[in-house]
């Protein structure tokens, strides 16, 4: 048994796969096994998988038909051999440190689930941006200890992706845990995971890099009219783990609707900046929504950013609303290094204060 099986789609990512790769055979860490699923990808992005099977025997290619990436890492599991399962994005890359931060942390804390920071790489007119996420060192044991505590890294992405985890192999497949066929999927997989776990581990490494644009990514486009629902069926999961969990504390419903609020505040500038006809009605069917109302109206934030973009929505100013939108959206377009910088501090800061 190998200690960590790493499960990779591949779909369109010719031009990155060769750096992602490589900063896996490069790692410190070297007790890996890596699978490859080419998931029909039409340019050579399955070639060049095939390349670096042929020269290195831990990494092994499977080609299949284009499913999506629920599907070529679901391929996986079941046949892996890891005593963890890693599965970063084929278009992004680890520092050579990062794996084995990853599982001596793992070690330390015998954790069912660990959860890692991460960089955001933001490539904007010509210019690279590095923002980090990260935490300090914490060992929740016991499913009372997640279920009170988990809710501290929602809004800063940790908990919604899955290529900052390891999850202990054994627990994924005996309790038959697979990636649902949605569109994103990682986070409606990850609720399931933390359902009914017993011990996580948040590590305070950022080695990992995520490429936050180009061009054919889903982050690159993000509004096609169904932001929202999707927005909601997210939220709607999360509610029904939480009154699973029978959660009872004040302070953490707060925290979790001021989640769902500023996933609303980003569907709304999404649609400002956008070139529906129609944004006053879109904007009105989100805000007069019950789970909407809810959230502006007990959901805490500790964005200054946010606690200021939700008051018109909170008293539905439409118009207020959709200005305050584009607002967001020019500054996001033409000064993306200013809006990540203060969002990263933001998120940061909220976290460490927790």
């Amino acid at each position: 048994m190998v200690k960590i099986s790493i499960i990779t789609p591949v779909y369109k990512v010719q031009e990155y796969l060769e750096k992602c790769i490589d900063s896996i055979i490069n790692q410190e860490f070297n007790d890996y096994e890596l699978i490859i699923v080419d998931d029909g990808s039409p340019d050579d992005s399955g070639k060049i998988a095939d390349y670096y099977s042929e020269k290195y025997s831990k990494i092994k290619v499977i080609h299949k038909l284009n499913g999506g990436a629920p599907s070529a890492r679901n391929a996986w599991i079941d046949v892996s051999k890891g005593e963890y399962l890693y599965f970063p994005d084929s278009d992004d890359w680890l520092a050579p440190e990062y794996l084995k931060e990853m599982y001596d942390c793992a070690q330390k804390s015998d954790a069912e689930l660990v959860i890692s920071g991460f960089t955001i790489e933001q490539f904007e007119n010509g210019k690279n941006r590095s923002y980090v996420t990260s935490t300090g060192y914490k060992s929740l044991v016991g499913k009372e200890s997640v279920r009170k505590n988990i809710h501290r890294y929602l809004n800063n992405m940790m908990v919604a992706v899955p290529w900052n985890k390891l999850y202990k192999a054994d627990y994924i497949k005996n309790n038959n845990l697979r990636f649902p066929s949605l569109k994103w999927d990682d986070l409606h997989f990850n609720l399931e995971v933390l359902k009914n776990i017993n011990s996580v581990a948040i590590c305070p490494a950022f080695g990992y890099h995520f490429l936050r644009s180009r061009e054919g990514s889903e982050t690159m486009d993000v509004f096609d009219g169904m932001l929202y629902q999707k927005r909601k069926e997210q939220f709607v999961h999360i509610l029904q783990i939480y009154t699973y969990w029978n959660v009872k504390e004040k302070d953490i419903w707060n925290t979790i609707y001021g989640y769902y609020a500023s996933r609303l505040v980003q569907c709304v500038q999404e649609i400002a900046i956008s070139s529906a006809k129609n944004k006053k009605e879109l904007v009105r069917k989100i805000l007069s929504d019950d789970l909407s109302k809810v959230a502006f109206s007990e959901g805490t934030y500790d964005s200054v950013i946010i606690r200021i973009a939700s008051l018109p929505m909170k008293y539905h100013l439409y118009s207020t609303s959709l200005l305050l939108g584009e607002t967001m959206g020019f500054v996001k377009e033409n000064m993306a290094s200013t809006f990540y910088s203060i969002k990263a501090r933001s998120i940061n800061k909220a976290v460490e204060k927790k």
